[in-house]
């Protein structure tokens, strides 16, 4: 569940909110993505993604991954397939899906603190180019919709210790999204 905040909120009373909730967060972290088109087929159609991120953290760490995002499920919050490796060099890894005919399509620079709790990551996220927003998210294998409806419950609840006057609404697009949707809204006008 992504969920966009008032850009006037103060980044350190919701840092101070999120770690009396949840306890010590991890280390701020600069998520660099890199998003790639398909020689195959349009990804903007099949809503599926290709993601080349690079994790940097402030102690000089470094961690790469790719990342197959499949087409979102479901009416209600963001429900998707993703497939995820890791990668030891960022330049080859680009070489590599470049020489496979994949394009880089667009970047998106993120600032990201994680708190946990009970198999839920809570993130708050600063997206160059959109703003601040709360992002909880949970992985399972499970197909089941009994397993996936008490995780969406558990969502739900943390959501609404964050935000008590949350409206219910959730942002179903992706940071990809609503970036593409900015740069076309502002050459539209």
């Amino acid at each position: 569940m992504k969920i966009p905040l008032k850009a006037n909120n103060s980044i350190d009373k919701l840092v101070t909110l999120f770690s009396r909730k949840f306890g010590a967060h991890s280390e701020e972290i600069t998520q660099i993505d890199t998003y790639f088109t398909s020689p195959i087929h349009n990804f903007m159609k099949s809503d599926e993604a290709l993601r080349l991120r690079q994790i940097l953290t402030k102690s000089g760490e470094e961690k790469i991954e790719i990342t197959y995002k499949g087409p979102k499920q479901g009416k209600t919050m963001k429900i998707r397939e993703e497939i995820t490796i890791e990668a030891s060099n960022i330049i080859n890894a680009k070489r590599i899906l470049q020489n496979l005919g994949f394009q880089i399509f667009t970047k998106i620079e993120k600032k990201r603190m994680n708190w946990s709790q009970d198999n839920i990551i809570i993130s708050f996220d600063r997206v160059q180019g959109l703003g601040p927003f709360l992002e909880i998210e949970t992985m399972t294998t499970s197909k089941h919709s009994e397993e996936i409806t008490k995780r969406k419950e558990k969502i739900i609840q943390i959501v609404k210790e964050i935000i008590p006057n949350w409206s219910g609404e959730d942002e179903r697009k992706s940071y990809l999204e609503l970036l593409i949707e900015k740069q076309l809204n502002t050459k539209g006008t």
